[in-house]
């Protein structure tokens, strides 16, 4: 069997990473590719580290910044990255980004896609990249989306947080739970790299400690952190799915 491929699709440069960098981490021990696409560097909405430090400050020069400090994060995680640069709140993307994201999927043909929840009214950037990853995905299981390529079926897509601290009111309820506690040093130095952001390593301590708490209640095991998803496709197959637990 062939290695795998696993891609998230993220509004924001730091979303991927505090969502999903324990999920990236485990995955990337496993031996799978994991490929992060930021659509927009939070230039506008997302830096207000770069703009109370740097008040005479350009859009360009915040984007600079932000894409160094993903980068920095991907490269503490292993995995690859591509900024996009489009502009954020709004978050707007025309038919020909709706095309180059199929073809993203089309190119990496991932097993796995991690995206932002549908529905997260306090963020509107975020349920916009994900309704677009979730049109990209299903475009691209269609013989015909690129032609002369061959389609590529749906892949396991999971969504991941929404804005916290807000999950109640945003309506997301996680149905699966990624036990962190290997790699949650990792994912918090892969954070740390936002500097434009110093309020997120706290932010998601916090919440993969939340998260943490409801897994060890329905594992009955001890679990200090875990990343909270929500599948979006039923489970299928010819067993039903168990958990992980210890002999």
């Amino acid at each position: 069997m062939g290695q795998k491929d696993m891609l998230v699709v993220a509004a924001h440069a730091a979303d991927a990473f505090t969502r999903a960098g324990g999920a990236m981490a485990l995955y990337r021990s496993r031996g799978y590719r994991v490929h992060v696409l930021a659509l927009t560097d939070g230039v506008y909405g997302e830096s207000g580290g770069y703009w109370q430090h740097h008040p005479d400050g350009t859009a360009a020069a915040c984007a600079q910044l932000r894409q160094a400090e993903a980068q920095a994060a991907a490269d503490t995680l292993g995995v690859t990255l591509e900024c996009w640069g489009l502009p954020d709140y709004p978050l707007l993307l025309d038919e020909a980004a709706i095309r180059r994201l199929t073809g993203r999927v089309l190119d990496i043909r991932p097993e796995i896609v991690l995206t932002h929840a549908l529905e997260d009214p306090t963020n509107v950037d975020h349920e916009t990249a994900g309704r677009e990853a979730l049109r990209a995905v299903s475009s691209a299981a269609q013989l015909g989306a690129r032609p002369h390529t061959p389609a590529h079926p749906f892949p396991n897509l999971y969504l991941f947080e929404s804005t916290v601290p807000y999950a109640e009111f945003n309506r997301f309820v996680p149905d699966t739970y990624l036990v962190i506690d290997g790699v949650i040093e990792q994912k918090l130095e892969a954070i740390r790299c936002f500097a434009c952001q110093p309020q997120l390593p706290d932010y998601y301590r916090h919440i993969a400690r939340h998260r943490g708490f409801q897994a060890a209640s329905f594992l009955k095991q001890p679990v200090t952190y875990a990343e909270g998803f929500r599948r979006y496709l039923p489970y299928v197959g010819t067993g039903f799915p168990l958990f992980e637990r210890q002999a």
